[in-house]
């Protein structure tokens, strides 16, 4: 395969051909500033978070269906498949976000960071498939998932204290105003736009990495050697979908506690 080669170009290229032909009339864009330089327009990354989709709704179903028998979900199910997968990693998410927000905003914002990192495992893990890219990979998919978080937690905070979530923006109050604001009010901005950006990056960076080592190895040497790579490439999955969930339950943590100082 080519640099731009997969199974979605291999198996269905005049589809493809003519697919990404007509979007990038309409999508691809022709300017360039510094980083943003000209790039091959592709719709793989899209192909791959709408795969990882259909899988995250099929592992749903199939742990919607577990809990449809005599044991309604308490009894945890013996065999190993998509039903017990998907119990044991919500958990784990249930679990970390208790830890970090307590039990009541644990259950809230559930939906949103397990379905999270159901799908950024599921984007991070088709880097370690053949033929197959990791739609993570891309800084346009991981900058819109980051700024998801963003508006999520924000809004969030707001929702819960209410104004009292923008005065810590101009910082601590002294004789009940906020003298320091001048100071503190760029800090706490340009702190929380650095937020998803350091979010997107960083899951960006990783993954273009592992996912170019791995493709490389298995290039060069394709019986057996690629093997200890892969297995790094599913560490690397695991911990940046460990990552970027954890962070974005700290994020929503810091957001809905109750200020005591503002």
């Amino acid at each position: 395969m080519g640099d731009h080669d997969t199974w979605y170009t291999l198996l269905m290229p005049e589809f493809w051909h003519q697919l990404e032909h007509n979007a990038a009339e309409h999508l691809a864009r022709d300017w360039k500033f510094m980083m943003f330089g000209a790039t091959h327009f592709t719709l793989v990354h899209v192909a791959g978070a709408i795969l990882a989709v259909v899988f995250a709704i099929i592992f749903a179903m199939r742990y919607r269906a577990s809990l449809q028998d005599e044991s309604k979900g308490v009894v945890p199910q013996r065999q190993f498949g998509m039903a017990s997968i998907t119990d044991r990693f919500v958990g784990a998410v249930f679990n970390l976000s208790s830890d970090v927000m307590g039990e009541e905003d644990a259950k809230r914002y559930l939906p949103l960071t397990g379905t999270l990192a159901i799908f950024i495992f599921l984007c991070n893990i088709q880097g370690l498939v053949p033929g197959l890219v990791p739609p993570t990979d891309t800084l346009k998919t991981n900058l819109l998932l980051a700024l998801l978080v963003f508006l999520v937690y924000n809004i969030s905070g707001v929702y819960r204290n209410g104004m009292s979530y923008l005065a810590h923006f101009l910082g601590p109050k002294i004789g009940g105003f906020p003298w320091l604001f001048p100071l503190f009010l760029p800090i706490e901005i340009v702190s929380h736009i650095a937020r998803p950006v350091s979010l997107s990056l960083r899951l960006t960076g990783n993954m273009v990495a592992d996912h170019k080592v791995v493709g490389v190895v298995a290039l060069m040497i394709p019986l057996l050697v690629p093997l200890p790579f892969l297995l790094l490439g599913a560490v690397v999955s695991i911990v940046q979908t460990l990552v970027f969930t954890l962070l974005t339950i700290i994020y929503i943590g810091l957001a809905v506690e109750h200020a005591e100082d503002h």
